[in-house]
C-alpha cells in the first residue's frame, strides 16, 4: 500500500493499518512534519564537516537544485529528530533514499534520478551503484556537477 503521506512503500510505514497516527511524516502532534527546505540545506551543510564524500554528495544535491526541495517533502526519506517541540531534520537517510530509488518510487527524470543515485553513493559506501547507469542520461550540466562532486569526494580543489 501506498502512503499518501510519507510516499514510503516498503512494507514497514505503510499497511493495511496505516494512515497518519504511524506515518513517520506526522508528528507527535497528529499534524504534517514541514521540513523548509533552506534550513534542510544549512543542516545537511553542517553535517559534512570532514568528510569529503558527505561534502560531494551534499554539494552535488545543492548544485543540481532539485533534491534537497523534493526531500524536504519527503520528510520520509530523512533521518528526524522528534524530541525537541517541532521534529527537525538532520539528515538525509540515505539507504531509504536507494531503496525508494530502486523501487522507481521517486518520480523525476532519468538524468535527475541519476544525480540523486550518484550522491547516494557518495553518501553511503553500502550503496552500489552502477555509475555507467547512472551517468547516462545525464546531459552535460549534470555532468559537469558530477565531475565537481567527484573532485571534491576524492579531497581536491575544485578548478573553475
Amino acid at each position: 500500500m501506498f502512503c499518501e503521506h510519507c510516499g514510503d512503500n516498503d512494507g514497514t510505514e505503510t499497511g493495511v493499518d496505516h494512515d497518519e497516527r504511524d506515518c513517520p511524516s506526522y508528528d507527535t502532534d497528529g499534524g504534517p512534519v514541514t521540513i523548509d527546505a533552506a534550513e534542510l540545506v544549512h543542516t545537511l551543510w553542517a553535517t559534512t564537516d570532514g568528510s569529503p564524500a558527505l561534502r560531494a554528495a551534499i554539494g552535488l544535491l545543492n548544485d543540481h537544485g532539485l533534491w534537497i526541495k523534493r526531500l524536504a517533502k519527503r520528510p520520509g526519506l530523512l533521518v528526524i529528530d522528534y524530541s525537541g517541540p517541532a521534529p527537525e531534520a538532520y539528515g538525509i537517510d540515505w539507504p531509504k533514499v536507494v531503496e525508494a530509488l530502486e523501487a522507481k518510487n521517486l518520480p523525476a527524470s532519468s538524468g535527475d534520478l541519476g544525480i540523486l543515485f550518484i550522491a547516494a553513493s557518495l553518501a553511503d559506501t553500502a550503496a552500489r551503484i552502477p555509475l555507467g547507469d547512472a551517468v547516462s542520461g545525464l546531459d552535460t550540466t549534470n555532468l559537469a556537477l558530477v565531475l565537481k562532486a567527484v573532485t571534491v569526494a576524492n579531497g581536491r580543489p575544485v578548478v573553475r
